[in-house]
C-alpha cells in the first residue's frame, strides 16, 4: 500500500546529468533532491532510456568509467522503471511534440507519479503530472 505522505518523483534526463556533473548551475538542487529520495521519505524513480540517454552523454564528455560509476550510483537511490509497449504506444499517442518526452510522460502517469522533475519548461506541459525544476521542487517541500 502506499504511503500518500510520501511524494514519487520521475527524473528527466536532464536533471540525472546535473547531479552527477558538478559543473551544471543546477547540480546542487538535483543532489539535494535526490537526497530526500534516500531516507526523507520521497521515491524517485527513474526512466530506463533515461539512464542509458544519460550514459552516452557522460560517456562522450568524460569517459566510460565515470560513465559507468555515474550511472551505477543513480541506479543505487533511484527506482528503475521500465519502458515497454504500453508506454510507447501512450507516447505515439500523446501530444507530446518529442517521442521522447512522450515515454518520459508516459512513464509518469502509469506509474503514478506525483512531479516530473525537468529543466526542460516546454515538455510536459499537458500531462496531469506536474512537470517542475529541482529548485522548484525544494521550494514546494519546504
Amino acid at each position: 500500500m502506499r504511503n500518500f505522505n510520501d511524494r514519487r518523483l520521475l527524473f528527466d534526463t536532464n536533471v540525472l546529468l546535473d547531479a552527477v556533473c558538478k559543473e551544471r548551475p543546477q547540480s546542487d538542487e538535483a543532489c539535494q533532491v535526490l537526497r530526500r529520495c534516500n531516507g526523507e521519505g520521497d521515491m524517485g524513480l527513474v526512466a530506463s532510456a533515461s539512464l542509458k540517454d544519460a550514459y552516452y552523454v557522460l560517456e562522450r564528455q568524460y569517459d566510460e568509467s565515470y560513465a559507468r560509476t555515474a550511472i551505477a550510483w543513480l541506479m543505487s537511490l533511484l527506482v528503475i522503471a521500465p519502458l515497454g509497449a504500453e508506454e510507447c504506444d501512450v507516447s505515439i499517442r500523446s501530444n507530446e511534440p518529442d517521442f521522447e518526452d512522450g515515454l518520459i510522460r508516459a512513464c509518469a502517469e502509469l506509474n503514478d507519479v506525483d512531479f516530473i522533475l525537468t529543466r526542460d519548461a516546454k515538455a510536459f506541459c499537458k500531462s496531469k503530472v506536474r512537470s517542475v525544476t529541482c529548485a522548484e521542487y525544494l521550494d514546494i517541500c519546504s
